[in-house]
């Protein structure tokens, strides 16, 4: 059976490394999002945050509207190409923490046990 190296968590998903009997298979990232998988690429959810900012940026009018923050939905471009979310703007933060906070902890390890090391 295959476990899992969990890097990022929060109350929409959760990110993790594959283990295999070798050990973690680092190149690539287990993104769940409620019930959708995407298996990304470090480069690809770089993609995805910039992705997110834009559609921030893009459906940020009437921001103290908490019917738009929780009721109005829209789509969401991913890294993949064929595949949009259909997300709110409370659902599209979450996912901004969330892609955002594996980017930074991927990042810090490898600082930390990379280049960063003497």
């Amino acid at each position: 059976m295959e476990q899992i190296h969990q890097i990022y968590m929060n109350s929409l998903g959760i990110t993790f490394y594959w283990e295999k009997t070798e050990g973690i298979i680092p190149n690539r990232v287990q993104l769940i999002i409620k019930e959708i998988g995407l298996f990304l690429r470090l480069t690809e959810l770089k993609d995805f945050n910039y992705l997110i900012d834009e559609s921030i940026a893009k459906n940020s009018c009437c921001e103290n509207c908490t019917l738009k923050n929780a009721n109005c939905k829209f789509l969401l471009k991913t890294p993949l190409y064929p595949l949009d979310l259909s997300v709110t703007m409370n659902e599209l933060k979450e996912i901004k923490d969330l892609v955002y906070g594996t980017i930074f902890k991927i990042e810090m390890e490898i600082y930390l046990y990379g280049e960063g090391q003497n």
